[in-house]
């Protein structure tokens, strides 16, 4: 098993076709929750991006913890992936533009005509989840 540079790593959370990113928070009981989100990397500022939504539980939790932990890999070879994390906080509009950057997250994982009607379907959702990658971790079985 092989280790990826950092800048290996961004290109992967970068790379077509756009993979699901996994984040796991812990409920009050201590048990945990996973969720499967979709992001982009801001490969300049070093930061994941995720579209969400302000009153869901989950992004409560990382409010209070100011701190999120993700996951993101292949399902078929090369068998690569990448783990990280680091201070977390949720953006609204006036203090990023909510508009553009859920434009660009569901471009990744929306066909082109299709992107209107899904943005519409989803326009409860007024936040992004901004991650600053202070850890970066990949990884692959293929060298």
């Amino acid at each position: 098993m092989g280790d990826f540079s950092r800048a290996d790593a961004l290109a992967f959370l970068s790379s077509w076709p756009a993979k699901l990113a996994h984040v796991s928070t812990a409920r009050n009981d201590g048990s945990t929750v996973t969720v499967p989100v979709w992001y982009r990397i801001d490969t300049d500022a070093e930061q994941l991006l995720i579209w969400t939504g302000h009153e869901r539980r989950w992004v409560k939790r990382v409010v209070a913890s100011g701190h999120l932990s993700f996951s993101v890999a292949e399902d078929g070879f090369p068998l690569r992936g990448v783990m990280g994390g680091g201070p977390a906080a949720v953006l609204g509009d006036g203090e990023i533009d909510v508009d553009a950057e859920r434009a660009r997250i569901i471009e990744r994982y929306v066909m082109g005509h299709l992107i209107n009607a899904y943005t519409e379907s989803r326009s409860e959702y007024r936040a992004i989840l901004r991650v600053d990658l202070q850890q970066l971790n990949g990884w692959t079985f293929a060298h």
